[in-house]
């Protein structure tokens, strides 16, 4: 790491720790302390162990249904405590064992000020649905109308925390974008509500009651991590098709892997929403499944195929599209993938820009990479290549992709004309002997 860039993150975690001491000091001066001191240290545990808990929902984002034990702690420790006693719980959850393990200190101290500041806003929106004096069943309604806004609130200023820590920390990573958030932010609100009406079952019957409260806190825990692991065995069930085609066919391994990032680029540059983005990701990954069902006499043929074998070679990947776009969670990704082929086959009709977009990034990283009966051209010639099928991809598609390549600096192809006909010739030569 740079010393500017740790200069950077030295100044992060020092502005949010200074952060949430401050919250902590505004609230220590305007809020009680949370009576009684074991219920207060329940609550904190149960805290504790959900963040400790917390499951990946998406690439680096990992979630926990704690905001349901701020809720309730918010609703039994009343409008005199609750930001104070929620802040600080947040506060202690912030020292994971890999930190102590990896003697970590910036991240706990970016995590804390996050952490605070989100959990303090969060019961501080809700301070105004609690009732003043005890609560009644009468206030039921509003508590669970309430503590779900409040923790929508929670969730947003932690969402956005969160983004802006990691693209801050983590510039060189490549992270894909957050997509399918919106069921996590709905379900969190709702565990926000069940929150509110758990701590005015115990405010109403008693501490016999916190057994019960106990379990439901695991059982919103069970929710997301029973939908983490549907997501890791999608994801793995697809890196599973992967790779089965990089065992029989090398080549493949390296083209994906650049189409799937000539797709990314030329998706956002035409502002394409998170959730599609890693659908075209996806759909990139696989979109060559179908080579496990080609024969192997035309899978490794060292020359260029001929017409009839290259519409036998699409034929057989077709079957194998077919019979996996019957799979629900595959069957966007399928579809893309068939209409690029479709697309290269001069089949595709009002082929949807998704197709278009697989299609020519698929075309470029084609022209650009040396094979075994040709050589690669010039970077500079690709994109006059695709200008000429601008018809085919789409005038928007072609210009966002050489834009999004243009404005990486990056090279791909032969370096030059003269490279590209001495490797053309070689090439020739090998074939010849061969």
């Amino acid at each position: 790491m740079s010393n500017t860039a740790d200069r950077k993150n030295l100044v992060l975690a020092a502005a949010f720790a200074t952060a949430g001491v401050a919250v902590l000091v505004v609230l220590f001066a305007f809020q009680s302390e949370p009576e009684p001191l074991w219920v207060w240290t329940l609550f904190a545990g149960s805290f504790v162990a959900l963040e400790f808990s917390s499951v990946e929902v998406n690439d680096r984002l990992f979630v926990s249904s704690s905001i349901m034990v701020a809720f309730t702690a918010a609703v039994v420790f009343g409008r005199d405590s609750a930001a104070l006693a929620v802040a600080l719980m947040a506060a202690i959850a912030v020292l994971h064992p890999d930190d102590l393990r990896q003697r970590r200190w910036r991240q706990p101290a970016v995590n804390f000020g996050q952490l605070v500041i989100s959990a303090a806003v969060g019961v501080a929106v809700f301070l105004p649905f609690l009732p003043e004096g005890s609560v009644t069943r009468g206030d039921l309604p509003l508590l669970a109308a309430g503590a779900a806004l409040s923790a929508a609130v929670y969730d947003w200023v932690n969402f956005r925390l969160v983004r802006f820590i990691v693209r801050r920390l983590y510039p060189e990573r490549t992270l894909r974008s957050w997509s399918k958030m919106l069921p996590n932010h709905v379900a969190l609100a709702v565990l926000g509500g069940f929150g509110g009406l758990l701590g005015a079952a115990y405010v109403l019957v008693g501490p016999i009651i916190l057994p019960l409260i106990v379990v439901t806190f695991l059982i919103g825990h069970t929710g997301f991590a029973s939908y983490s692991r549907l997501r890791e065995a999608h994801e793995d069930t697809i890196r599973g098709f992967v790779k089965a085609v990089e065992a029989l066919d090398p080549y493949t391994r390296g083209h994906t892997e650049r189409v799937a990032h000539f797709v990314r680029l030329t998706a956002e540059r035409l502002a394409f929403d998170p959730e599609a983005l890693e659908r075209m990701r996806w759909a990139s990954l696989i979109h060559d499944v179908g080579k496990v069902a080609v024969p192997a006499e035309l899978l490794h043929k060292p020359g260029p195929l001929t017409d009839d074998e290259y519409h036998t070679m699409v034929r057989h990947m077709r079957v194998v599209e077919e019979v996996l776009g019957r799979v629900d969670f595959l069957r966007p990704m399928v579809g893309i993938a068939t209409a690029h082929h479709a697309l290269l086959d001069g089949q595709g009709k009002d082929v949807p820009i998704e197709g278009r977009i697989l299609a020519a990034a698929d075309a470029f990283d084609a022209m650009t990479s040396t094979r075994s009966y040709r050589a690669a051209v010039t970077q500079v010639t690709a994109f006059e290549q695709l200008r000429r099928r601008s018809d085919v991809y789409g005038i928007d598609v072609v210009e966002a992709l050489i834009a999004s390549i243009e404005a990486t600096g990056e090279v791909y192809g032969s370096p030059d004309e003269e490279s590209a006909a001495e490797v053309e010739r070689l090439v020739r030569e090998r074939a010849i002997r061969a």
